[in-house]
C-alpha cells in the first residue's frame, strides 16, 4: 500500500504511510484473568497519511479513496 496511487475526488495522490489493518491482540493469557465485557472492541480507523500532487500532506480516513482505472 506505501507508494501506491490513489485517485482523491479525481486527483492522484501517494500513500506514504499505510493503516494497520491488525486487530486488537488478545491479551488473555494462562497469569492473566481477564475477559472482554461482551464484545471485544473493533480494529481501529482505517486513516492514511497521502501526499498531494502539491507536495501538501495529510492524514485521512482510507475509505473515499479510488484506484485510477488502468487503461484497456
Amino acid at each position: 500500500m506505501t507508494g501506491r496511487i490513489y485517485l482523491e475526488r479525481g486527483q492522484p495522490v501517494t500513500v506514504t504511510i499505510p493503516y494497520c489493518a491488525r486487530r486488537v491482540p488478545d491479551i488473555t493469557g494462562d497469569w492473566l484473568h481477564f475477559q472482554w465485557p461482551g464484545r471485544r472492541p473493533a480494529a481501529g480507523p482505517r486513516n492514511v497519511a497521502i501526499r498531494r500532487a502539491d507536495g501538501s500532506t495529510a492524514v485521512r480516513p482510507f475509505r473515499g479513496l479510488a484506484r485510477p482505472r488502468t487503461p484497456a
